[in-house]
């Protein structure tokens, strides 16, 4: 029931405006080169994507929860982007949604959680990834969030060290500061995806289910934007994965100039998904490919790497 009341409460969730739009690309008006010439991969946890955006996690368990997942992994394969399931924590309760659960994808699973658990999951899912998701402000708000922080440091570490496959230390829509990034980088991290304020915000759709609400958390955070600014001078150190709030190609682009190496989209897919069906989505997602290489031609980039720093603040939002 609370991953359904996710999925409802997060489509009704709607943002105008993000961190992004404060942010112009550079334009050229005389390109230099066509669409033959252009390099749209990506290396993240030194695999070779063709494309620098994906599919991220956003839900799991229960039929209607893991239908979503089937027509996502087929859309991804028609369309050749990544996609990373959303949480495994339902099929440690229960068979039919371990079952139901994507294999030879990514795991996802919390910092509350069992390292052994998370382990186990890692080998069950043929995972080629684990995304180890923080979200201790969803966890305060949630009515039945749980409140063992104290073992989440410790969990990071041992999956660290034991993980056979790259970890990404995932933020859930409140953004990652400088401390984070670097306590990533100390303990070797593959990846982290700063997941910024700008999307779907977890406070306020746990606010939604909940009789005593504390709105005033909602603001707690970091932008999109802003988590790009503290994890950018480490791009050299650790893979840079953005999401939160992506709306569009353009702001597929601003991530990737602000120092993201993939952009992670979840809702406006999902929109798309559930109102208008997959093949809806995979015509949608190939206009973003198109439209991916007509913005690097703009803006005079004939790759991924090309395009980091092709980009200027505007105003403040």
């Amino acid at each position: 029931m609370r991953k359904k009341d996710h999925i409802r409460l997060a489509l009704a969730d709607k943002t105008a405006l993000t961190s992004l739009d404060a942010y112009a690309i550079d334009y050229n008006s005389v390109p230099r080169f066509g669409l033959d010439s252009l390099d749209t991969s990506t290396t993240i946890c030194n695999k070779k994507w063709q494309f620098p955006f994906f599919i991220n996690a956003i839900t799991a368990g229960g039929e209607e929860c893991n239908k979503i997942n089937q027509d996502f992994m087929e859309v991804s394969k028609a369309c050749e982007i990544e996609f990373f399931p959303g949480s495994y924590s339902p099929a440690l309760k229960d068979k039919n949604d371990e079952a139901a659960y994507p294999k030879g994808y990514s795991v996802n699973l919390g910092l509350d959680k069992n390292p052994k658990l998370i382990l186990d999951a890692i080998e069950k899912t043929k995972a080629q990834y684990i995304q180890l998701h923080t979200n201790p402000l969803q966890e305060i708000v949630m009515p039945e969030g749980d409140h063992n922080f104290e073992s989440w440091l410790s969990t990071l570490t041992e999956v660290s060290k034991k993980s056979p496959v790259p970890v990404i230390l995932k933020e859930t829509g409140f953004g990652m500061n400088e401390e984070t990034i670097k306590l990533a980088i100390d303990l070797n991290l593959a990846a982290v995806d700063v997941s910024g304020m700008g999307g779907t915000n977890f406070a306020r759709i746990e606010n939604g289910r909940r009789e005593d609400k504390s709105t005033y958390l909602e603001n707690i955070g970091y932008t999109t934007a802003e988590s790009l600014e503290f994890a950018a001078p480490y791009r050299d150190k650790i893979d840079i994965i953005a999401s939160g709030g992506i709306r569009n190609p353009l702001d597929v682009v601003k991530c990737l100039a602000l120092g993201a190496n993939a952009v992670g989209v979840s809702k406006t897919f999902l929109e798309i998904l559930v109102n208008e069906g997959k093949e809806a989505l995979i015509e949608e997602i190939e206009k973003w490919k198109k439209e991916l290489q007509f913005l690097m031609i703009l803006m005079n980039a004939k790759n991924i790497d090309e395009l980091y720093g092709k980009i200027r603040k505007i105003d403040n939002i």
